[in-house]
């Protein structure tokens, strides 16, 4: 094999694996949701493996439901729900059923208070958006089938939220 000829078959390799990359991902994943920045390495655990992305943002007056999937696959996702709840309303104990259909979730030590299972998981941190007191509720639901080793997912899970939650509470107008 000449030179040229060895040089032409390392590039194409190299496209190739750009392309596809060996994870199974055919697609990018993305930047942002909910017109919100996020660590694209952070999220990456919670995708599934597939071609392509799907990203529907809907803004909403008091917060966003957002949701990023992926086609082909077993098309799992990632839906986000924020909202900026009024004074005297507890979010955790208003989605205490959902809670319990994430699956085992357990208190972890996030924003003021957090339940996180094994398909999702409900944060909460105080938030003064206009001089109303009112409580930043942040929900990360996982579509894609709960894995065999889930405690990785759970700690995927946990990073993205420890991550995403100021950045989020930012979005939605909260004071730091």
């Amino acid at each position: 094999m000449n030179r040229t000829s060895a040089s032409l078959v390392i590039v194409a390799l190299a496209v190739t694996a750009v392309g596809c990359g060996d994870d199974g991902r055919g697609y990018a994943v993305p930047e942002k949701i909910c017109d919100t920045k996020v660590d694209p390495d952070l999220l990456a655990p919670l995708l599934s493996d597939g071609e392509k992305i799907h990203q529907r943002d809907v803004p909403r007056e008091h917060g966003a439901t957002c949701d990023v999937s992926v086609q082909g696959g077993d098309g799992g996702g990632v839906y986000i729900t924020r909202d900026a709840v009024t004074e005297g309303v507890d979010p955790l104990e208003v989605k205490k059923d959902t809670l319990i259909g994430y699956g085992n979730a357990k208190k972890v030590d996030i924003g003021d208070d957090a339940r996180l299972g094994d398909k999702g998981a409900l944060v909460t941190t105080s938030c003064a958006p206009k001089g109303k007191d009112t409580t930043f509720a942040l929900e990360v639901s996982l579509s894609s089938p709960t894995p065999k080793d889930v405690s990785e997912r759970r700690k995927a899970l946990e990073r993205f939220l420890r991550s995403y939650l100021p950045t989020a509470a930012k979005a939605q107008g909260c004071r730091s």
